[in-house]
């Protein structure tokens, strides 16, 4: 039967779209499928669509304490404790030749990186992680520290975790570079921007209270409590904790509403064992019915966009005197 051209023209059309449209669902059912090829792949088991994400969260936790605590107890193991080691790893202890006492005196374990570098096994069951864990190690109690990092590999399987073998040392990701922060204006003590960061830090720092009246309505900050305790000179007076103040720019002595700036504030304050401290505090600074307030703690400070890097070059610590 002959259809009108008007039918002809609507089954074309139609023909046209399920055609793109069983494209379209070819191509997405690939992708998921890819996906749960790959997601099986990476982590060893079929796709879990509920709990994924908690679940190699949770992983990555295990595998990073349990290279943290074997990293403490590799350096730290003695000829008299050995035993300890093969908890972690499997390993003839007899073979190490551990000394009697701690080859270095450790403090400051920390995971540095926790890498996932595939499966194994030969139904694919286990999964290979490498952990870098960092150490600052001493030779002896009184030397200076130096930053090492050791990299370890662990067999994660259904049975836990497990070394693959004993750690080795490796590089680290450099000394990194300084790179001068950006607050070009000085703030003479009698600017108002000044007394207002001074009397936030010695609020915010000291029992002296009153946060409240340095804060915007928004800033959230409230004191933490009289933690540190100001200096005092020869006579028993009081000295200011902020010692130095820096902006991006000179802030208005009156500011207009919602106008913003950040300052930087040098800070030196005592402990409550009279150990002096210093501290830095970027803050932002808003206008708020003609006079500045504290509208944030900074995250970061700002640092400069027209210095170039400077590369730290590390250097081996002074030992101390035994």
């Amino acid at each position: 039967m002959k259809l009108n051209n008007t039918w002809d023209s609507r089954v074309a059309r139609s023909r046209s779209t399920a055609t793109t449209v069983g494209r379209y669902a070819v191509l997405v059912l690939a992708a998921i499928a890819g996906l749960n090829v790959l997601w099986q792949f990476v982590f060893g088991h079929p796709t879990d669509v509920v709990t994924p994400a908690r679940s190699v969260v949770n992983k990555s936790a295990v595998v990073s304490a349990f290279a943290q605590d074997y990293v403490t107890t590799w350096l730290t193991a003695t000829s008299t404790n050995s035993g300890g080691l093969t908890q972690f790893v499997s390993v003839n202890t007899a073979d190490l030749k551990l000394p009697s006492t701690p080859a270095v005196v450790i403090s400051a374990p920390t995971v540095v990186a926790v890498t996932f570098e595939g499966a194994a096994d030969k139904d694919a069951d286990a999964e290979v992680f490498s952990v870098v864990v960092g150490v600052n190690e001493r030779p002896y109690e009184s030397a200076s520290p130096t930053r090492a990092l050791y990299r370890v590999p662990v067999l994660w399987s259904k049975f836990g975790p497990r070394a693959a073998s004993l750690p080795a040392r490796v590089e680290g990701p450099g000394p990194g570079a300084d790179l001068p922060m950006a607050y070009p204006a000085t703030l003479a003590p009698s600017d108002p921007a000044f007394a207002v960061v001074s009397g936030f830090i010695t609020a915010y720092l000291t029992d002296a209270g009153g946060v409240d009246r340095y804060v915007t309505a928004d800033s959230m900050l409230v004191g933490l409590g009289g933690v540190y305790q100001s200096l005092t000179d020869a006579q028993g007076q009081k000295i200011p904790l902020v010692t130095a103040v820096t902006a991006t720019a000179s802030p208005a002595a009156t500011p207009t509403d919602g106008q913003t700036v950040r300052v930087c504030a040098q800070v030196s304050a005592v402990t409550s064992q009279y150990a002096q401290v210093h501290l830095v505090y970027p803050l932002t600074l808003r206008g708020v019915g003609g006079h500045w307030s504290v509208a944030a703690i900074d995250r970061a400070p700002v640092m400069s966009q027209a210095d170039d890097l400077v590369p730290v070059v590390p250097t081996a610590p002074i030992p101390a005197a035994k």
